[in-house]
């Protein structure tokens, strides 16, 4: 019975430290709205606040899992994989604090043209957790074919703001701008697009966990 309620218990800490993530990727998403769209820094910075406050809960429940599985709650195994699932799930976050910090502390000044794409990643980024919540939903559930079915429209997702991105590049330094400029608007954007990166790789991660599990 105490392994059970072990067992419960880093379950029920791997999603509270899912529901921070997203906590911290829906003010990044609206702080970077409130940016492009109502041209309102101070709500941005505002937002960015909420987002940093969000993944500093993240980084304390991963801690917690940390030290759940210390206790060996779980097989060795189980633990590893886990773990690895909650550690890539918290760069998200990660990543979307850095890309906030890119945009209000460096003050950059996104081409017009451009923030259309931007606009389109933020989109994007949005529907990709949905599917890495549901993925590590279905991992728990032990539903392996609903998982891979999950981890590959994040993939799909991945590969739509890669194209994003690529067009939005060519746009951008076909403008006629300085190019310190055009590499200050790239380096942005480069870091916009990490959340679908870092997104990938829990991904791939889950897929492998999905196929450990299967032998």
């Amino acid at each position: 019975m105490r392994l059970w309620k072990k067992r419960d218990q880093v379950r029920d800490l791997v999603f509270d430290h899912l529901a921070c993530v997203r906590e911290a990727l829906t003010a990044f998403q609206n702080a970077t709205r409130a940016y492009f769209v109502d041209r309102d820094p101070e709500k941005a910075a505002a937002l960015a606040l909420t987002t940093h406050q969000a993944e500093s809960k993240a980084d304390d429940i991963r801690r917690a899992v940390e030290k759940a599985m210390i206790t060996g709650a779980l097989l060795p195994p189980s633990r590893r994989q886990i773990l690895e699932v909650v550690e890539r799930a918290d760069t998200l976050a990660n990543a979307a604090e850095a890309s906030l910090d890119s945009l209000l502390l460096q003050q950059v000044s996104v081409p017009e043209s451009v923030v259309p794409a931007v606009l389109e990643i933020l989109s994007e980024t949005s529907g990709l957790y949905d599917e890495v919540e549901c993925a590590i939903e279905r991992l728990f559930a032990g539903k392996p074919e609903e998982t891979l079915q999950c981890t590959d429209r994040i993939e799909q997702a991945e590969g739509r703001v890669d194209h994003i991105e690529r067009d939005a590049l060519k746009q951008l330094f076909s403008l006629d701008i300085d190019l310190a400029e055009k590499l200050h608007v790239a380096g942005y954007l480069g870091d916009l697009v990490k959340i679908s990166d870092r997104a990938e790789d829990l991904s791939d991660r889950i897929a492998l966990i999905v196929a450990e599990r299967a032998y």
